[in-house]
């Protein structure tokens, strides 16, 4: 005999289906560059570092707000929640893109078995989406990006992983990243709170747009010219003559150092809305994607964001208050960047913290499902 209750249910199975979540067969996974443990050493010292920097001053109670492209594994999304959420019992509200995990490709059922094991974590907000759309549409105020964008945040970490570059794209396109960033850093102006912007970016020549790449050094060079004592900073740190330097000439070295400078007060120069931000060059890591370079080839640029309290503009004033030393911020940026960490030579010289960051690679990408048994053998070939 079928009691009233199992009936109901039964009757409520057919009416509105069974949903309980079915995890997709997918494919076995492969390593990638990203997994070396030179990325997890970016995390940690980075990422994480400076984000529980951050909450220092912050109620525990606050939630992290994550804005960022992340792979099919969430491997960031996972470390984070283990550093900064769970230890504080703080929430996790992400929003990401990924244009490769599209429907009928296998990223996507990957992708959506990551969600939903992450999602499933204490804590973790319900909105928390991954869009199957490109970062660069929330330049587009009509995109479903930019409502995303607009209803999650403002965030406490921006975080760009770029496969190319920053500078790789030509700057007069409508859909550029260069579009999406002023967007997105207008609106960030409306966070009462310091933020991170991370940006991972390829650097050598050759790997930016000659329009893009000519711009972003005009800027480097209305310091030179205009800033007290920064030609002189530029003397101690650079091969070249500031004055008079070149994308197309200068050396390995010191484009290293101009470029994240250039792109720091880009980005200072759009953090001038109101209210401003001031901007200041936080930390700069770099390694090797050619194994065969002299030099690092992209670096990860973590710029902290800090709201300035500023009063409406006088109308009774003669002259206008500026908020921000833009001259002091751009050398701290420059003498921050000169001393960008080579990842690559500190692991080679520390061996345990090689294979401790190695450990901590391996629980990660377990915990995403992969089979680590070969992972060692994977780092030696």
């Amino acid at each position: 005999m079928i009691s009233r209750s199992e009936g109901q249910d039964d009757l409520t199975r057919e009416i509105f289906a069974d949903f309980q979540y079915v995890r997709p067969e997918t494919e076995p996974k492969e390593f990638k560059p990203w997994h070396k443990p030179r990325k997890q050493f970016v995390r940690r010292e980075q990422l994480s570092a400076l984000l529980l920097r951050l909450y220092e001053s912050r109620q525990s109670g606050d939630p992290l707000r994550y804005l960022g492209l992340p792979g099919t594994d969430l491997i960031d999304l996972r470390y984070l929640y283990d550093q900064v959420c769970r230890s504080d019992d703080r929430s996790l509200l992400f929003l990401g893109f990924n244009t490769d995990a599209q429907p009928g490709n296998p990223a996507h059922d990957q992708l959506n078995v990551s969600l939903h094991e992450v999602r499933k974590l204490p804590n973790v907000d319900e909105q928390s989406v991954v869009l199957h759309d490109d970062f660069r549409r929330i330049g587009n105020p009509r995109s479903i990006a930019w409502d995303h964008t607009r209803r999650l945040g403002p965030f406490d970490i921006v975080n760009i992983d770029l496969c190319d570059g920053l500078g790789s794209e030509p700057p007069h396109d409508d859909g550029s990243i260069y579009r999406a960033l002023a967007q997105l850093t207008a609106f960030q102006a409306r966070n009462p709170n310091p933020w991170l912007l991370l940006v991972s970016t390829r650097i050598g020549a050759q790997m930016f747009d000659a329009e893009a790449e000519q711009r972003l050094f005009s800027r480097f060079r209305e310091n030179v010219k205009n800033c007290e004592g920064f030609a002189e900073a530029c003397k101690q740190l650079l091969e070249s003559d500031a004055r008079s330097i070149e994308p197309a000439t200068c050396s390995k070295t010191d484009l290293l150092i101009v470029m994240p400078t250039a792109i720091g007060k880009w980005l200072s120069a759009l953090a001038q809305s109101s209210p401003p931000d001031r901007v200041e060059l936080a930390s700069a890591h770099g390694y090797r994607i050619n194994p065969v370079s002299a030099q690092e080839d992209l670096v990860t640029l973590a710029f902290r964001f800090h709201p300035v309290i500023t009063a409406p503009p006088d109308p009774l004033s003669p002259t206008a208050v500026t908020y921000v030393d833009e001259c002091e911020s751009a050398k701290a940026i420059l003498k921050r960047a000169a001393r960008r960490l080579d990842v690559d030579a500190i692991l080679e010289k520390q061996p345990d913290l090689d294979e401790e960051l190695t450990r901590e690679t391996e629980r990660l990408l377990k915990s995403a499902r992969y089979d680590v048994a070969d992972y060692r053998a994977w780092l030696r070939t």
